[in-house]
């Protein structure tokens, strides 16, 4: 596993495919929240929203970036699809983890905020959250599902704006809308938690659809 992990992250690192939501996400964090001096779990609504974004795109990106015989070598050599699967799910975690603490720090270093360590838990959280989504999201829409990248840009993008804009179908809308609520971080604390780990739930069942509907095609 951990020798899988080192090829896939350096393979990524080599091929640079996380450079342009990187960029897309600090672009989206200097007009968002430089120089707000609202609240600043506000401000992290906003940060919620570019993590969604740039999470499918990196995802989709990550989870291309090795071509169709390639997958094939790797996938004899682990000998396990939801092995490797697993390991590059992994992988784009931890290319998410910059992203994360540039959505913490960006609004405070650059804007006008009082802050706590609540509200650093509380922000983490729901940025975690919503790139457990955006990874779902890039899961299902990846080159193992929907070979055709058109058609699979457009899916993702019909993705992104569902969990914005459908209630009930993820916890992305309820997230952004607690921490817009002006509310302390002690309340939103246990709401934000059950709805981060409802987005690990979703995580999970996207890793096992692609898994199925991968091993279906190969």
């Amino acid at each position: 596993m951990s020798a899988l992990y080192r090829y896939l992250m350096s393979s990524v690192l080599l091929s640079q495919r996380y450079l342009p939501p990187t960029l897309i996400f600090l672009a989206a964090m200097a007009v968002g929240t430089t120089a707000d001096n609202g609240p600043l779990l506000s401000s992290y609504s906003f940060c919620v929203l570019a993590m969604l974004v740039c999470t499918t795109w990196l995802s989709v990106s990550i989870l291309n970036h090795e071509d169709p015989t390639q997958r094939k070598i790797t996938l004899v050599m682990i000998g396990s699809s939801l092995r490797v699967l697993a390991v590059t799910v992994a992988v784009v975690l931890t290319w998410c983890v910059p992203l994360l603490i540039i959505g913490l720090a960006y609004p405070i270093v650059l804007g006008k905020h009082a802050y706590t360590a609540g509200d650093l838990v509380v922000g983490a959280a729901a940025q975690l959250g919503a790139a457990m989504i955006g990874i779902a999201i890039g899961l299902l829409c990846s080159r193992l599902v929907i070979p055709r990248i058109g058609i699979a840009m457009l899916t993702a993008a019909a993705g992104i704006l569902a969990v914005l804009l459908i209630r009930w179908i993820s916890p992305i809308r309820p997230l952004m809308k607690l921490l817009s609520n002006n509310h302390t971080p002690g309340a939103d604390a246990a709401p934000v938690t059950l709805l981060t780990a409802l987005a690990v739930v979703m995580l999970l069942a996207a890793l096992f659809a692609t898994r199925a509907l991968a091993d279906r095609k190969e």
